[in-house]
């Protein structure tokens, strides 16, 4: 089992980061949060890994904190909840947020991500509720977390960010151009810098 794996980043793909350790490339499937949280780093960064096995398939996944790797982890346990989904699920909705969705029972919050209806948010929430604060302990967080989950907070945000991606750019393209843009701005306005950033 690898724990975690420590190098520079080499690629930054929409759904993974190809991490170089030692001379080899490990593609590591990971969150948008991630992609956006480590990204700009490149040199030494850490990924917290599960190895996923099935019968046609390995693969890697890691998150940039062991609390992102726990709520995949619980998120997975729910039926019907795979990996794909999983990690679909933490990359439309920071983990930070998603335990407050999840406390608070807001289905309609959790049905926003890909594959999610509202039967499988009502499951995910009932059964994840109680477990989440055991699991996920919120005073552990590291500050660059925090500071920079803003992006995924604010419903202004999202929305730009899903107007970019339907103009061709790639999520994590968006998630970080808006992070350079003053994010008590209007969504219109908030999308014209950001234009006038990606052309450059």
């Amino acid at each position: 089992m690898i724990d975690f794996i420590k190098g520079s980043i080499e690629y930054c793909g929409d759904d993974h980061l190809v991490i170089e350790n030692n001379g080899i490339g490990y593609k590591v499937y990971t969150s948008s949060y991630t992609i956006f949280n480590l990204g700009e780093k490149k040199e030494s960064v850490t990924l917290y890994t599960q190895m996923i096995v099935r019968e046609d398939d390995i693969s890697l996944c890691g998150f940039s904190t062991r609390n992102e790797l726990k709520m995949f982890d619980l998120l997975k346990t729910v039926k019907g909840v795979g990996t794909k989904v999983a990690l679909g699920i933490l990359s439309s909705i920071s983990y930070l947020d998603l335990v407050n969705i999840l406390v608070s029972g807001d289905t309609n919050s959790l049905t926003k991500a890909p594959g999610i209806g509202k039967k499988t948010a009502q499951r995910i929430i009932l059964e994840l509720k109680d477990k989440v604060s055991k699991k996920i302990q919120l005073d552990n967080i590291d500050e660059y977390s925090l500071e920079n989950n803003f992006i995924y907070s604010s419903g202004e945000n999202n929305e730009a960010v899903e107007a970019l991606v339907s103009l061709g750019y790639s999520k994590t393209e968006a998630q970080e151009v808006l992070r350079k843009i003053d994010n008590n701005l209007s969504i219109e306005d908030m999308i014209k810098q950001a234009l006038k950033l990606l052309v450059k």
